[in-house]
């Protein structure tokens, strides 16, 4: 009678081992998969567009004015050059053929459409100069106010955005545009586009007033 008690507590520790260890193993992989899926604790994420941000920064498009302003001064030379070119031809037509006067305008003619050419190379490297200098310019600030927003608010990681437009395009800027895409959801919490624009432009408004 006392060993069939004795085997008996022995079956009944056996399926309590059983039962306990069964509950460990559900629990831990409960656990594991709440740290799969929950993010990692206390990180500040953000997003910020910079197309609205360039699009919105009132001093990006005062430099597109300023650019737009240069492009016509140098216009207006090309166009005036160009009539003096064809006053000059129409005064060789008019000139026979193997005179002095007319072989005088045809060498005038051909040195003038050579500066012509000439001031037309470097007004475009004139102007590309200077859109690429102030768009350095513009995204150097911008990086450093997007910076200095992580700093004070503690953010761990700012990310670029992009809202690409996939119905536009062949299929070779379709797929630029997707391997481009560098954030594919984020909640509204995250985005601090409008953040960066409104203290771009107070500080810009401010400088600006300051002049």
């Amino acid at each position: 009678m006392k060993y069939k008690n004795y085997l008996n507590g022995i079956k009944c520790i056996s399926v309590c081992v059983v039962i306990i260890a069964s509950l460990c193993v559900v629990l831990t992989n409960q656990v594991k998969a709440q740290n799969v899926n929950a993010p990692a604790s206390g990180l500040k994420i953000g997003v910020v567009d910079l197309n609205i941000v360039f699009e919105k920064y009132e001093k990006r498009k005062q430099y597109d004015a300023d650019l737009r302003e240069e492009e016509k001064s140098y216009q207006t030379k090309i166009n005036d050059k160009k009539k003096e070119l064809v006053g000059l031809k129409d005064k060789i037509q008019l000139l026979d053929l193997g005179s002095k006067d007319r072989k005088k305008y045809e060498e005038e003619f051909e040195r003038k459409n050579i500066e012509l050419e000439s001031y037309a190379k470097v007004a475009e490297k004139s102007l590309m100069r200077t859109y690429k200098e102030s768009f350095e310019r513009l995204y150097s600030e911008v990086l450093r106010e997007i910076e200095a927003i992580g700093k004070q608010n503690r953010y761990d990681l700012i990310i670029k955005k992009e809202d690409a437009e996939l119905q536009s395009g062949g299929i070779s800027e379709m797929q630029f545009k997707v391997g481009i895409k560098t954030v594919l959801y984020h909640s509204d919490g995250v985005d601090i586009t409008n953040h960066v624009i409104d203290l771009l432009n107070k500080k810009y408004s401010k400088a600006d007033k300051g002049k």
